[in-house]
């Protein structure tokens, strides 16, 4: 895990950035946001463990946790979930009822304290309503995101992810066409059934994003960036169906980025 930053007055990012070799590294992000009730947006890797929970305890203290927003139940964001939920008891989880559902297949979700949560809905946290919203992209139906209504920050889970050159905390010190490029590759990999979509149905749906008028974009996969990026971020997105999908790697390539990775670990 690396350090935390603050990327806007109320918000914090817990990051990783994982190495891809031959390409870059994507970034990996949860978030505190420092709402009158404190409200933790995923939960990382497990293999972190106990340095997020250091993390979040530094940033807001467990004991003043108090909502946990599951965006989606993928790998990369219930790292530390269960051990979040002991370490807080007084938080509740938010998130797709699919998903609360699904992860008791391999932990004992406290349904009791579950919230289920839909686009659409708002959630108050004290001086704040958070509204779910759905991001363009996706590599799970579960996926739900939020805007915060106080402050205009749109936390858009996988969607604007991007592969990046190296590590920033910011979006805006990528090079255009690397920041562009990385788009394309990360969203034809997590979302690869974008090359199947109608485009004008397509259009419509960047539409509704662009009507949020967000001040701030979080993504799960991309360093924070001003919401002043987000036609630029549209119109890349807008030409990922007509983007070749990434292909899976083979077995060959697959040892290739193992022994790449080596070095790292």
């Amino acid at each position: 895990m690396d350090a935390p930053y603050q990327a806007a007055p109320d918000v914090h990012v817990l990051p990783v950035h994982l190495p891809i070799p031959g390409a870059g590294v994507l970034p990996i992000n949860a978030y505190v946001l420092g709402a009158a009730e404190p409200v933790l947006i995923d939960t990382g890797l497990g293999i972190d463990g106990d340095a997020f929970l250091d993390a979040v305890d530094s940033i807001v203290g467990l004991r003043n946790l108090r909502w946990l927003w599951l965006t989606h139940d993928d790998a990369d964001h219930t790292g530390n979930i269960a051990r979040i939920m002991e370490a807080a008891p007084q938080v509740r989880l938010v998130t797709h009822a699919f998903a609360a559902m699904r992860m008791s297949s391999w932990w004992p979700v406290p349904f009791d304290r579950v919230t289920a949560i839909r686009v659409g809905d708002r959630l108050p946290v004290g001086d704040r309503t958070l509204r779910a919203v759905a991001p363009p992209l996706y590599d799970n139906p579960m996926s739900t995101g939020l805007l915060d209504e106080a402050t205009g920050n749109l936390f858009s889970v996988d969607s604007f992810g991007a592969i990046l050159p190296e590590p920033t905390e910011d979006a805006a010190e990528v090079p255009h066409d690397a920041l562009a490029g990385g788009m394309v590759a990360w969203a034809t990999a997590d979302s690869p059934w974008s090359n199947l979509v109608d485009r004008p149905r397509f259009s419509e749906v960047l539409d509704g994003v662009r009507r949020l008028q967000p001040t701030r974009i979080f993504s799960s996969h991309l360093p924070a960036a001003s919401g002043t990026s987000l036609e630029r971020f549209l119109e890349v997105l807008e030409t990922v169906p007509d983007a070749d999908p990434l292909p899976a790697p083979s077995h060959e390539e697959f040892t290739q980025m193992l022994a790449a990775l080596a070095p790292v670990a």
